[in-house]
């Protein structure tokens, strides 16, 4: 049984508003650890852009690296098949696996005669399994999730079941070595965590809830706790797509968190749904920590809402930004850009913006992610519709009422009036200041 050496690739990606460590790779990390396996990390958004293929190629060669495996976004995918394709010219030596969320829907369209091994399962025992036995055509055969070549020909496995928890604790010393460089705009060196897996809901343009076989299951609530208060990190951001959905569970890590005098900022994803639900909670959420919620507004126009499945309205996502500004508690909004807006529409939210007062916005133009609703309605729409520019920022259906290019104006617009109050935010250190939690806690 040969005795790999593995590495680890997060290639590179878009920073400017956010470099976050990254978890899916430090769980990987802490499973082939616990095989007793010589494993790195190899993150590309911390080096310098310049001679990426080279500075990877010779880190390859310094650790004397024999199995390199890549961590894969939509956006990242086509970057990453190149890189492969070279990689693998130069080192055929090398076994190359693929991951991540767009392996995991859309693991086809990667299982090319470059790479060995696509892994796509829910959880990680399958890959323990096999990196506990080498990659042995034997063990691979009762792996559940992973696609792999055998004599010139793929052979696929199933899925295994849903889980609710990976069984390790992710390791983060590549986050723990480069805390600096790790970051959000305008708030700071956050850690991330994982409390659920998919998504309850079904809103037409997310690829969210197809993973773990689109079933919606949480953690136990004593690992997320315990997880919480030994992270060396007083910034949290919880990466489930709501972390209110379930008000009693919140309830109940509120608490926990609490009677052990644990006061660590911690910023969430959540629904207007959500927040409105849990709107008599919202002091207890304060005092434990809460200050940062990132909403999916998503459009300024019920009509809008409902094309995208969204079961929500613009009165629920006023009162629910209303109930975060009431608690002093931050509101990011999330706004998609959908493809029928004219000049007004575009114009609506900014307003929208400015009436809630909303400083910290994103903006997406709608992503038809493949293996969604949204790409199979549209698929026969799509303009040059590539992996690397499904990032939000490109025009990839041809817009109804506006030339692409105003189209694309029109959307570029909203971040240059909008922006300025964020980066204003980051060198006043508005969110520090304000949203402290331990001191204002203590006070509570």
């Amino acid at each position: 049984m040969k005795n790999e050496n593995y590495m680890f690739v997060r290639v590179h990606y878009d920073t400017r508003v956010a470099s976050l460590e990254p978890l899916g790779l430090e769980y990987i990390m802490a499973v082939i650890k616990e095989e007793k396996k010589k494993v790195c990390i190899y993150d590309e958004s911390l080096y310098s852009p310049f001679f990426r293929f080279q500075r990877l190629l010779k880190q390859i060669e310094k650790q004397k690296i024999s199995f390199v495996g890549f961590s894969i976004i939509s956006y990242t995918a086509g970057y990453a098949l190149s890189i492969i394709k070279k990689l693998k010219a130069i080192r055929p030596d090398l076994k190359i696996m693929v991951g991540g969320a767009e392996v995991t829907v859309n693991h086809r369209d990667f299982m090319v005669e470059e790479i060995d091994y696509v892994y796509y399962d829910n959880g990680l025992e399958s890959l323990r399994h096999a990196v506990r036995n080498g990659f042995e055509t034997k063990a691979l055969e009762e792996c559940t999730g992973l696609a792999y070549q055998k004599d010139g020909k793929w052979t696929e496995k199933p899925k295994g079941a849903p889980i609710n928890d990976y069984g390790v604790r992710p390791d983060r010393s590549i986050f723990y070595e480069n805390r600096k460089k790790f970051r959000v705009l305008a708030k700071g060196c956050f850690s991330l965590m994982k409390g659920s897996f998919s998504c309850p809901q079904e809103c037409k343009f997310c690829i969210s809830r197809q993973f773990n076989s689109c079933v919606y299951k949480e953690r136990e609530i004593d690992r997320v706790v315990e997880e919480i208060i030994e992270l060396d990190n007083d910034k949290i951001f919880f990466v489930d797509d709501d972390f209110l959905v379930n008000k009693e569970r919140v309830k109940t890590i509120c608490k926990k968190l609490i009677a052990r005098k644990c006061f660590k900022t911690i910023m969430v994803f959540a629904r207007a749904d959500s927040i409105v639900n849990c709107e008599d909670i919202m002091p207890l959420l304060y005092k434990a920590g809460f200050r940062d919620m990132l909403v999916g507004l998503e459009a300024v126009e019920d009509s809008t809402l409902e094309k995208y499945n969204k079961n929500s309205s613009v009165v629920l996502n006023r009162k629910a930004v209303k109930i975060l500004r009431d608690h002093h508690m931050v509101c990011v909004g999330l706004f998609v850009i959908n493809y029928d807006f004219r000049h007004k529409d575009f114009m609506n939210i900014n307003r929208f913006i400015r009436e809630e007062k909303l400083v910290w916005v994103l903006f997406s133009i709608l992503i038809p992610f493949k293996g969604t609703p949204v790409y199979e309605e549209n698929k026969e729409k799509l303009v040059r519709y590539e992996y690397r520019r499904t990032g939000g920022t490109s025009v990839l259906i041809r817009p109804e009422h506006l030339p692409a290019w105003l189209f694309k104006m029109e959307y570029d617009f909203l971040y240059y009036v909008n922006y300025p109050r964020i980066y204003l935010a980051g060198i006043l250190g508005t969110f520090n200041k304000e949203y402290a939690t331990k001191d204002k806690a203590a006070e509570k």
